[in-house]
């Protein structure tokens, strides 16, 4: 009994920290450092991986809080959402495919606002949901891990493309990475973020029955 006392406000906490990751996470996105692009992924992990500790701890002791219920969702679109949209500015991605991405999302919020107002019992999230937001996290991981190698490259190394091209296959593979991945890792989240939320419109359309 001690221990759940103990460990009953963390996921909350834990949620707080996560909303204010993006804070210091965006300014360290969007500079030219290389310290500051290997702390942007640094800090990025640690928000992820927050998301992951404060579910877990509210699972395994059944802490469940109004706060939890309404804030948990809002601080991980502001994590995920912060980092899109600084690939964006930086031209690392196309903004079509932060738009749909984010345009699911406040889909899929409104069905659960939707679902509270008449009452009902909104379906958890499916496969294709989880699938979705573990692509998002490990391509944005994947993007600053690129973001952050291509800075320290060009620093030690300018011109950073023509000294990648030198490096053998090894550099070559870099070298493409950094120019294709990045589109790719966002193509495949804007699908299955697409799916995910065409699957959630599907398993919970009783709820516009009477609406359209």
């Amino acid at each position: 009994m001690k221990k759940i006392i103990k460990l009953e406000k963390w996921p909350n906490r834990l949620t707080l920290l996560r909303m204010v990751v993006p804070i210091a996470f965006i300014p360290c996105v969007l500079t030219n450092s290389i310290i500051l692009n290997y702390v942007a992924l640094f800090l990025f992990a640690i928000g992820a991986y927050t998301d992951y500790l404060d579910g877990y701890i509210a699972r395994k002791y059944k802490i469940v809080s109004d706060f939890g219920k309404i804030m948990d969702p809002v601080a991980d679109k502001l994590l995920v959402f912060s980092a899109f949209i600084c690939f964006v500015q930086l031209g690392i991605v196309q903004a079509w495919m932060v738009i749909i991405i984010i345009s699911r999302d406040f889909f899929v919020s409104g069905v659960r606002v939707m679902a509270a107002k008449k009452g009902g019992d909104i379906i958890e999230a499916s496969g294709w949901g989880k699938t979705k937001t573990l692509t998002q996290i490990l391509s944005i991981l994947i993007i600053l891990a690129l973001i952050a190698i291509q800075n320290t490259i060009e620093f030690y190394a300018s011109p950073w493309e023509q000294s990648l091209m030198n490096g053998g296959n090894a550099g070559k593979a870099i070298l493409y990475l950094i120019y294709y991945a990045p589109y790719w890792l966002m193509f495949i989240s804007a699908i299955l973020a697409l799916v995910s939320g065409f699957d959630y419109f599907f398993r919970n359309r009783k709820l516009f029955d009477n609406e359209v």
